[in-house]
């Protein structure tokens, strides 16, 4: 098709790898599984392997223990029933809101963050009523075509400037490999070192080392290498803190903690 490539531009006019790319490389992030419409869980199959690669950088042991566990069908078969008779969107937000909400996006990136600042955050749009009455609402009033929250925009048009209103949406993003890679303090290269890897034994070391020089050059960077990356990162960086060096907290120093809080 010559417009869906056009149309994933649209969608997605803040990744740079996406503008003025061919149909080659947009099809090589987002052509997955594109037919399987039917499939109750449609809307995240191409997020989940996106993200799933990442498998490819593991251990042989990592790879064998895992047995070829597919989850992602596991939870089709789960949560098909439940959401049988759905609109496509509707299966898409039952998706995100139960999965993703509270155990990431809340967890990770709300109320861990703010509480371990001492903030505790509230979050109007998740007060329960206003879910309910949101829940109830036909498809045409959350979304028109690709415009999204289309009655919250028509109840505040009067009130928020039309720059706003119609600028096309943007996530918060980090820039990682040319923030992490860039930086020549050496925390890449210390955390993913070929010992350090080895050590923890999850990922596979002439994959990872295979990553980083491709980081390195800079060229043909992928969404999927961005994520490879950050994954690794953190999966070190707790097999760190938790398995390596965890030590149990004494009696006193949970008191103390206490106290201090």
């Amino acid at each position: 098709s010559n417009i869906r490539p056009l149309l994933l531009k649209k969608l997605y006019p803040y990744l740079p790898q996406l503008q003025g790319s061919g149909s080659s490389m947009l099809k090589l992030f987002f052509g997955y599984r594109l037919s399987e419409t039917e499939s109750p869980i449609y809307s995240h199959l191409l997020r989940w392997h996106n993200t799933g690669r990442i498998t490819n950088h593991f251990s042989k042991e990592i790879k064998q223990g895992l047995n070829g566990n597919d989850l992602i069908a596991q939870y089709e078969e789960q949560v098909k029933s439940k959401i049988e008779g759905y609109s496509p969107l509707k299966k898409a937000q039952y998706i995100e809101s139960s999965v993703f909400m509270s155990g990431y996006l809340l967890s990770s990136q709300g109320d861990r963050v703010a509480m371990g600042n001492s903030v505790e955050g509230r979050y109007p749009f998740l007060d329960h009523r206003i879910v309910e009455f949101c829940a109830g609402l036909s498809d045409d009033l959350k979304i028109k075509g690709l415009d999204e929250k289309y009655l919250l925009k028509q109840m505040v048009k009067d009130v928020i400037p039309s720059s706003v209103l119609k600028r096309p949406k943007q996530a918060y993003r980090a820039p990682i490999s040319q923030a992490l890679i860039d930086d020549k303090c050496g925390f890449v290269d210390e955390v993913l070192s070929v010992f350090r890897v080895q050590s923890t034994g999850i990922f596979d070391d002439h994959s990872v080392s295979n990553l980083i020089k491709k980081l390195n050059q800079g060229t043909a960077i992928s969404e999927v290498d961005n994520m490879a990356l950050m994954g690794m990162l953190s999966t070190q960086l707790l097999h760190d803190q938790f398995i390596e060096r965890f030590r149990p907290l004494k009696n006193n120093e949970i008191r103390e903690g206490i106290v201090r809080n």
